[in-house]
């Protein structure tokens, strides 16, 4: 019941002030025009004409007065450390798949892509890898080592350790 009287009293609230909305315009005011506009007045006996377009449109032309200057090159990575291999991730895979290496060399991994990831061995792991972000492990001892992103399970990779070839 309460809702009922409340809901009355706010339909005559808005009753009342469109009434007062509608009371408070001038009545000399010209009605608006189908597409919302009033119409054009015009002098008594004259009849409206139509606009003239101007001789020629006005453009202006913004000239940039900013100099610009190239800037130095700079390198765009960390070098490698001699005899390092690099592993690069990209798109969900690591490249090379298969690395050879000798003992004591250092492998570095490098995410060239867009999406997190990260390098996880048998007891070594990177931790979360941003894009641009490397990650470097040297390894002592002869063998195969098989890595993998803890984050996208399907990718894996392979490190070789043998040694050197006798001459």
């Amino acid at each position: 019941m309460v809702a009922w009287l409340i809901r009355g009293v706010l339909a005559v609230g808005i009753l009342i002030i469109g009434l007062l909305a509608l009371a408070s315009r001038p009545a000399d005011s010209p009605a608006p025009t189908a597409a919302g506009a009033p119409p054009l007045s015009t002098p008594a006996g004259v009849p409206p004409t139509a606009p003239t377009p101007t001789a020629e449109p006005f453009v202006q032309r913004v000239v940039s007065r900013v100099a610009r200057e190239t800037q130095a090159p700079f390198p765009t990575s960390t070098p490698l450390p001699n005899g390092a291999a690099l592993v690069s991730i990209v798109d969900f895979g690591y490249m090379p798949g298969t690395i050879r290496v000798h003992p004591g060399q250092t492998v570095v991994w490098r995410n060239d892509g867009r999406e997190e990831h990260d390098v996880t061995g048998d007891d070594w792991h990177s931790g979360p890898m941003e894009p641009t972000i490397e990650y470097r492990q040297t390894f002592g001892t002869v063998g195969t080592f098989t890595y993998r992103c803890s984050i996208h399970t399907d990718m894996t990779g392979i490190i070789v350790i043998q040694l050197s070839n006798p001459r």
